[in-house]
């Protein structure tokens, strides 16, 4: 099958690729042209196409020739040091009208498939209080990125409608896994720092998915017939609680868990005086989904568990990131 691939030079998109190949794919990678690189993208993908932005006035048709599937990842997801109306634009550029405006030259071109990564925050920002998110949830989007990414699943399911294009929609959670970056990653520096952490006896819940798992599940969604049509939340299976993810590192780790009890609501208060929510949101929120429609639907679970995969993250850290900071790094401390 030929797979048209966007994003694929991001942290999902560098595991996506080789797994579809895997599975025989013929996978082109749409990389855009100004973007900027680790490496060069020839020498990563066998192919590559360019495009100048993701926007609602670029023309994809010559990218389409042949292309059975497309696979949506490439998105805005985070800005620095920009005002609210600047950041809501530029979502609303790239991740609502760019993703319109690609699977509307996708369907006119005649592809079969359209694959679309969104959110779980377009379900919402908590769980605490209620139960794990499902699919027929109301979609309660709570800042400018996920509002672009609901808008987009609306625009994909009215050209669906309109054109016959099979649109399969994956909102994810937390992502982990080997070349991880921001908050997981800030985790992993954290235990592996070996400070004691004031986060024993936190009650949340969590839902996490590897790397590995949604890539599976993602090579899955592109070609089950019985995707069409469907959104689905994908898990690596029951939820954590902050402490219980903790936990679960310092063993990979090999390493016994350093947590003591600290107050919640001191911490909360303090964090909010220092204008630091968001910390505790991450720390002490809830954010679970039931993945169980995925499995019903089309047969897909995860192949790896939880401690499987941490382990191999863990390992990656270990003996990949550290030495990349610090070739004199010794990964046997």
């Amino acid at each position: 099958m030929n797979i048209l691939l966007t994003g694929g030079n991001g942290f999902i998109g560098r595991a996506l690729y080789p797994g579809l190949i895997e599975k025989e794919h013929t996978v082109t990678c749409m990389i855009r042209k100004s973007g900027t690189h680790s490496s060069d993208p020839e020498r990563l993908f066998n192919k590559v196409a360019y495009f100048d932005n993701l926007n609602e006035e670029t023309g994809f048709k010559p990218l389409m020739s042949g292309v059975d599937v497309v696979v949506h990842l490439a998105a805005r997801a985070h800005m620095l040091l920009k005002s609210e109306y600047d950041m809501q634009k530029e979502f609303m550029d790239i991740n609502f009208l760019g993703t319109r405006n690609l699977a509307e030259q996708a369907a006119e071109q005649g592809v079969k498939r359209f694959v679309f990564i969104s959110s779980i925050g377009v379900n919402g920002k908590s769980t605490k209080d209620r139960g794990p998110y499902t699919e027929q949830d109301i979609e309660k989007p709570y800042n400018s990125y996920t509002t672009s990414k609901l808008f987009a699943e609306k625009a994909l399911r009215k050209i669906e409608a309109e054109t016959g294009m099979e649109v399969v929609i994956i909102r994810p959670p937390l992502v982990y896994g080997p070349h991880v970056k921001a908050n997981f990653l800030k985790l992993l520096n954290l235990v592996h720092s070996g400070i004691p952490l004031p986060l024993a006896r936190v009650n949340n819940q969590r839902s996490f998915i590897s790397i590995n798992n949604l890539v599976d599940a993602i090579c899955e969604c592109a070609v089950h017939p019985a995707a069409a049509g469907e959104t689905f939340l994908v898990s690596d299976g029951p939820p954590l609680s902050t402490t219980r993810l903790l936990e679960k590192i310092f063993e990979a780790f090999d390493r016994s868990p350093k947590l003591f009890f600290f107050p919640e609501k001191i911490f909360k208060i303090g964090l909010m005086l220092m204008r630091k929510k968001n910390i505790y949101d991450r720390l002490w929120g809830s954010l679970a989904v039931d993945s169980a429609w995925i499995g019903k639907r089309i047969g897909w679970q995860p192949e790896q568990t939880f401690e499987q995969e941490i382990k191999k993250t863990v390992q990656w850290y270990l003996t990949g990131y550290l030495k990349e900071k610090d070739p004199a790094h010794d990964s046997s401390r």
